[in-house]
This record gives C-alpha cells, sequence and structure tokens, in this order.
C-alpha cells in the first residue's frame, strides 16, 4: 500500500471514529397549528442557559412537523413554537413521536412551558423512566406533605422507607444520567421537606457534590448546586465580603478562586469555579457592585488558561450580561423602513412583536388607543422579526399598526443587546436617546395594574402643560 492509499485510509479510520460517537434523533410532532414555525434546541449549559437553536421547521397543512438531530449523549432538548415552550430528554438514536399542546400551563419567563405528549414511548427510554420517577415522586410527596404536620414521628417515617424504596427500585439501573436525574431530584425535594430533621450541610455536601465531577449536561445537578449555595455571598463574614469585593473590583480572579476552593462546603478547584460565576450573577442582579465591575471580572475569568468548559461559560455569561440597561445611551440601529436618527426629540416607546404572540395580538388595541392620545408627543416604533413571508392572518395584524414599525433580521443586534428574550416586549428611551427602561410597563396592566400609560401622560402634561 503507497504511503498516499495509508493516509487516506487513516483519514477514514478517524472519520468513522468520530461519527460512531454521534446517533441521530428522530422527533415527529403533530400541533393545532398548520403552517406554523417549530424550532428545537438546548442550552449550551446549565449556568448562563444560553440557547442554541439546532433546526427549524415549519409544520405542513395537517400540523405535523419533523426533526433530526445528531446527539453524542443524553441531551434536554426544547421545542418551541412562538411563546410556547416544550421540554424532553433526547437519547442517542432515539426516536419519538409527540403532541405539542397550543396552551402553556405555567409561566417560563416570557414564554408558556406546555407539556409534551408522547405516543409510544419506548419503556426503555430516559423520557418513560423519568416521567415514572416523577409520577411516583408526586404521589409521594402528596402523602408526606400533610404527614409532616400531622405526625413528625411517621412523616420521617416515611421519608426513610420512601429512600429506601428507590435505592430498592433502582439498584440495577445503569444509566448513569438518569440516576444522577433521581439522586439530584431527591436532594431539591425530599431533603429540604425535612426540616428539623434535614441533614446538615456538611453531610449534604457530602454525599451530593464531595469529589463529585462537574456534570455539566445533567440540569437537576445544577438545579441542586444552585439551591445549595443560593445566596452563598451574603452567608459570608463581613470580612470575608469585603475581601470578595475588593478582588472582583480589581478584577484579580485567582485568588477569589483559591478561597472559594477552600470553603469547607466547596473543596475543589471545579466547583469553586462554578460557585464563582454562580456568585457573580447573583451579584450582577442584585445590583450589589456595579455592573462593569463585574462584566470586567467575567471578561478576566473567561481568558484564564484553565482546562476548563467554565471559562466558556464565562464568556457566554459575560456576553448575555453585557447588553444595554437604563442610563445608556440608544444606539442609532439601521432598520427596514425606519432610522433612529429620524426618530428625535420624543421620548421613544418601543414594542418588540411578534404577529403569531397572542398576547403582542391582544395588545394592539390597547397600543391604537396610547397612539391615539399621545402619538404627537411620543414616538411609537414597532420592531418585529424580518422573515421572508408571513402569513396572511399576520400580516392582517401588522396592517393594523399604523405607527412607525421597522423589521430587523434575527441576527441583528438589537435583539442581543436589549435583552429581548420574549414577546411581547418594551422599552421606553428619553427625548435625548437615553434609555429610561429596559422591559419596561406595557400598556395593558401588569398584576399591580400599573400600564406605561402614566409615564406618557406625565411626559404629555409636560410639554402641554395639561392638567
Amino acid at each position: 500500500m503507497s504511503f498516499h492509499s495509508m493516509n487516506k485510509l487513516l483519514v477514514l479510520i478517524v472519520l468513522l471514529q468520530s461519527l460512531s460517537f454521534v446517533a441521530q434523533v428522530s422527533i415527529k410532532g403533530i400541533a393545532v397549528n398548520p403552517g406554523s414555525r417549530f424550532q428545537i434546541g438546548m442550552k449550551t449549559d446549565y449556568i448562563s442557559n444560553e440557547e442554541v437553536i439546532l433546526e427549524e421547521t415549519i409544520s405542513d397543512s395537517l400540523g405535523r412537523f419533523n426533526f433530526s438531530v445528531d446527539l453524542k449523549n443524553i441531551e434536554k432538548l426544547f421545542i418551541k413554537n412562538g411563546n410556547l415552550i416544550g421540554y424532553l430528554y433526547a437519547q442517542p438514536k432515539g426516536k419519538y413521536y409527540i403532541e405539542f399542546s397550543n396552551s402553556g400551563f405555567s409561566k417560563f419567563g416570557s414564554e408558556n412551558e406546555v407539556e409534551l405528549v408522547f405516543i409510544q414511548l419506548d419503556t426503555l427510554d430516559i423520557n418513560y423512566k423519568i416521567l415514572t420517577f416523577e409520577h411516583w415522586l408526586d404521589q409521594s410527596l402528596n402523602i408526606l406533605y400533610p404527614l409532616k404536620e400531622k405526625n413528625s414521628g411517621e412523616f420521617l417515617n416515611q421519608v426513610k422507607k420512601f429512600r429506601s424504596a428507590v435505592n430498592d427500585i433502582y439498584k440495577a439501573e445503569n444509566n448513569l444520567f438518569f440516576l444522577d436525574y433521581v439522586k439530584y431530584t431527591l436532594g431539591m425535594n425530599i431533603e429540604e421537606l425535612q426540616d428539623f430533621a434535614s441533614p446538615s450541610e456538611i453531610d449534604k455536601f457530602n454525599f451530593y457534590l464531595e469529589d463529585i465531577p462537574i456534570k455539566w449536561r445533567n440540569d437537576k445537578f445544577f438545579g441542586f448546586v444552585s439551591n445549595f449555595y443560593d445566596k452563598y455571598f451574603y452567608q459570608q463574614s463581613l470580612e470575608k465580603r469585603q475581601e470578595f469585593m475588593h478582588l472582583i473590583e480589581i478584577g484579580n480572579v485567582k485568588p477569589l478562586l483559591n478561597i472559594l476552593e477552600h470553603d469547607d462546603l466547596i473543596g475543589s478547584a471545579q466547583l469553586a469555579e462554578v460557585m464563582c460565576i454562580y456568585m457573580l450573577s447573583d451579584l450582577y442582579f442584585d445590583r450589589v457592585i456595579p455592573r462593569n465591575t463585574i462584566l470586567n471580572f467575567l471578561y478576566n475569568f473567561s481568558k484564564l488558561e484553565i482546562d476548563s468548559e467554565i471559562t466558556s461559560v464565562a464568556q457566554r455569561l459575560f456576553n448575555k450580561l453585557n447588553v444595554l440597561d437604563a442610563g445608556d445611551k440608544l444606539p442609532l440601529y439601521t432598520l427596514k423602513n425606519t432610522e433612529l436618527t429620524q426618530l428625535g426629540g420624543k421620548p421613544i416607546y418601543i414594542q418588540f412583536f411578534n404577529p403569531s404572540n397572542k398576547k403582542c395580538i391582544a395588545e394592539l388595541a390597547a397600543m391604537k388607543k396610547l397612539y391615539k392620545n399621545y402619538g404627537a408627543y411620543i414616538h411609537f416604533l414597532t420592531i418585529y422579526e424580518e422573515q421572508s413571508s408571513y402569513s396572511k392572518l399576520e400580516n392582517t395584524y401588522l396592517d393594523q399598526i399604523t405607527w412607525n414599525k421597522a423589521s430587523a433580521e434575527a441576527n441583528h443586534p438589537i435583539w442581543k443587546d436589549l435583552d429581548v428574550s420574549g414577546f411581547p416586549y418594551y422599552v421606553y428611551v428619553l427625548p435625548n436617546q437615553i434609555i429610561a427602561n429596559i422591559n419596561t410597563l406595557s400598556p395593558s396592566p401588569n398584576g399591580k395594574y400599573e400600564t406605561i400609560e402614566k409615564t406618557l401622560f406625565e411626559y404629555k402634561r409636560l410639554i402641554a402643560g395639561e392638567e
């Protein structure tokens, strides 16, 4: 065999070896809305929670849609349709037949979570195992909760029996992902349920986290970690908090990681790295430390030369948090049909709109009323995603917008810069182009019966001198 032929053979062997670790997953679904866009994706990690879309498709005239994705390991996937989202776990070579509901049963940020109905689910599939366990857990918790108040001794006895039954049922289980799912789900539910008889923090750490590798693709592991270290910064002594803040302010990452690693409830470099990112995220949203200080520290963290997934997580969290905020100047974006430079001299009330979103459609009437009453004093601007085509019904809703409207491609920076994570979404900008509020009040009342109208009325009164 010639050197050239041998080289080609080696390349083929390497290619086949790499493909052997990847297996295709088939997902076939049906929904009530034909001709609608469906997306399937996953989270890159469970700290930054950045989402990546793997594939998208349009349902046919009967509402059917299909996906084929390649997976190396069991992954938690999501399927989106407008502001509806459903979750499933998928294992390599899995074949899934699902029904996608058109009504959400719980609020997930700006999206309504729906329950996916599986059809002919294999009893060996990860979803069958998880759904069976979750049903058993729900039934057990329904029995344990009332017992906790009535008879604490019997309550503790039943908790022990339940734990023993779980161990017996799954002692022959060899799916490590599922075993971790069970372990950390119990850690978030049963341990916290016990209150006075709950294991100590050090006991929980020893069982759930000590000498355990970071389980990057298991969402329940990160759910437990997040709960276990909840508000970690505020549980430290004043002296230690001041030391943390000093190191964050000067952007010195390694000394902070070293302090965390030597905490008795952390104990490893890998867990210290994860904990540090969680703590920074908490401090960012609690506004304890200036935003730019946190961003600078995250940037330094992302540049560490360590062999770990965590630097990528730090970079993704940096990208996620590095968005515009109240007090920042609105960039002069170029949008199709509208130039922001043309909207000077007045406040701007920006609506991010999806013509297939029921809440967006429902708020059109309220937007029309606001525009009629305040359009002479306030610039109204509706921004929607540019697509190759919209349905006849969707175009009907877009045509109802008689004020300034503009489309922006899905990769336009305005979506990320203004942190538009769902629809409808509103931003209020002052006459000097300074952002007053991100994710501000909508035209419709919130839970406190607040709307944006008071803000618009006060500005009109200031300009027009009305009482």
